[in-house]
C-alpha cells in the first residue's frame, strides 16, 4: 500500500492496494480506512522532521562549543534539552511505543527482531538521558573537565534518537502498511487523537506549503488531493 502517488498533477494521499481480506469492504470503507492510515503516517513523518531539527539545534550548539567546553552555558543546553525531550519522548516516542509497535506485534510475527531493537535503542537512550542531566548539574561549576564530558553524552544520546528515527523511517512504517488491517488503522487514528488530548497539544493535520485538500473521485473512491 502507497500513501502518496502524483495524481496528474497532483499529490494524492492515499492508494490502496487491496488484499484478500479486505474484498469485501465497501469501496467507501476502504477510501476511509486509506485515509485514516495516510493521517496516522503523515503524523509521525511531520514529528519526525520536527524531532530531527531539535536534535540539529542542540548538536550544533555542542559541536560549535566543543573546543570550548568551559563556555558552555548549561542552562540554555537543559532549556533545549527538555524541549527536546518533551516532544521526541512524551509526545513521537510515546504514539510510537503505545499505539504503533503492538498493533504491528500483533499482526506479524516477523517483526520480533525490530521490535527488540527499538526497546534496546530506548532503553540506551533513556540510561544517556539520565546521564546528561546528572552532567549537567555538576556542569554548572564551569569545569572544562564536565564540559567535554557534557557535550560527548548529549552527542550519544542525539545519535541515538537519530538511529531510532532511521528504524521507524525504513523499517517500522513500511512494516506497517503491509500488516496493519483497516480496522487497526482506526483504532491508531483514535489513539493519536486521545494521545494529543492527553499532552494538551492540539492534533493538526499536516500541511504543505501552497497546497490545499480537494476532494477527487477515482475508480469510485473518494480520495484527498493536494492540489
Amino acid at each position: 500500500m502507497r500513501l502518496l502517488k502524483r495524481y496528474g498533477d497532483a499529490l494524492v494521499i492515499g492508494r490502496f492496494d487491496p488484499t484478500p481480506r479486505y474484498r469485501r469492504q465497501t469501496e467507501s470503507e476502504i477510501g476511509i480506512a486509506m485515509l485514516t492510515a495516510t493521517y496516522v503516517l503523515l503524523t509521525l513523518s511531520m514529528e519526525q522532521k520536527k524531532e530531527r531539527h531539535f536534535i540539529s539545534r542542540l548538536l550544533q550548539y555542542v559541536q560549535n562549543n566543543a573546543r570550548r567546553p568551559q563556555d558552555i552555558d548549561p542552562v540554555y543546553i537543559e532549556s533545549q534539552l527538555n524541549e527536546l525531550t518533551r516532544f521526541a519522548e512524551a509526545r513521537h516516542q510515546g504514539k510510537v511505543e503505545s499505539c504503533l509497535m503492538p498493533a504491528v506485534r500483533n499482526a506479524t510475527r516477523d517483526a520480533g527482531l525490530l521490535m527488540a531493537d527499538l526497546e534496546s535503542l530506548t532503553r540506551i537512550g533513556n540510561a544517556i538521558l539520565r546521564a546528561v542531566r546528572k552532567c549537567l548539574r555538576r556542569t554548572l561549576r564551569r569545569s572544562t573537565i564536565q564540559g567535554k564530558f557534557l557535550c560527548r553524552t548529549i552527542d550519544m544520546y542525539c545519535h541515538n534518537l537519530l538511529k531510532r528515527l532511521e528504524k521507524e523511517e525504513q523499517e517500522l512504517l513500511p512494516l506497517a502498511q503491509r500488516v496493519i488491517s483497516s480496522e487497526e488503522w482506526f483504532e491508531i487514528g483514535s489513539m493519536f487523537l486521545t494521545h494529543d488530548a492527553r499532552n494538551d497539544q492540539p492534533c493538526s493535520e499536516p500541511q504543505y506549503a501552497g497546497l490545499r485538500p480537494t476532494g477527487v473521485l477515482h475508480r469510485g473512491i473518494q480520495f484527498t488531493v493536494l492540489r
